[in-house]
């Protein structure tokens, strides 16, 4: 007889000093910013295990940007701000199918060539993940309860667009302001949250797994 899970709840981190600390567990993935779960004898919620040392997510890196990211806020660079806000989203979406495909069974060298091969954002989210997921990102953020950050988060990525690149139809964008800095700043706060729902459910649940 297949035994039934237990729900557990995701435990957010405080973001009002940066980029947030989560602890994973290493047996099942499950993502916690719960400060007892650095206790190697506090269970994970998800699998139950304990006495194994918890990886602190996100990587160093991430980290790295997101300071940068939060002093050029400071400054009122809203130009970099969404340029590198952009990019760090990106950078954890990668990180998250990353994770979904290793939970499903592929090892590092498929997973590396799936992701080299896969390189727009766009067939990240609208292939590949609800290849992944077994449904669509809009979906999967909807049930989350971020309704609205896909749309928020593709409105800002043809913002970061058209300032980078000239628009041969509507003109290139001259600026990316402050407020639109700011907005960048909430979605990026909102993206850790959401990605850390979406490791939960998709990786640590083993939904997918066989």
């Amino acid at each position: 007889m297949k035994s039934i899970k237990k729900p557990h709840k995701t435990v957010f981190a405080d973001t009002s000093a940066g980029a947030p600390t989560y602890w994973e567990c290493p047996a099942c993935g499950f993502l916690s910013g719960d400060p007892r779960f650095l206790d190697l004898e506090h269970a994970c919620p998800a699998c139950g295990a304990s006495g194994i040392e918890r990886r602190r997510f996100p990587s160093d890196r991430v980290r790295r940007l997101d300071d940068r990211i939060r002093a050029y806020q400071e400054q009122g660079d809203g130009e970099i701000v969404v340029i590198l806000v952009m990019a760090l989203l990106e950078t954890i979406l990668e990180d998250i199918v990353d994770r979904m495909m290793s939970a499903q069974g592929a090892d590092l060298k498929v997973r590396r060539v799936v992701m080299d091969s896969q390189r727009s954002i766009g067939v990240r989210i609208g292939k590949l993940f609800p290849a992944l997921a077994g449904e669509e990102f809009e979906e999967a953020a909807e049930e989350l309860g971020y309704r609205d950050f896909p749309k928020r988060w593709r409105t800002m990525r043809e913002a970061r667009n058209a300032f980078i690149h000239d628009s041969p139809f509507n003109g290139p964008r001259e600026r990316l302001d402050a407020e639109m800095g700011a907005d960048a700043m909430v979605l990026l706060d909102q993206a850790y949250k959401l990605f850390v729902l979406l490791n939960n459910k998709f990786v640590a649940d083993g939904h997918h797994r066989s």
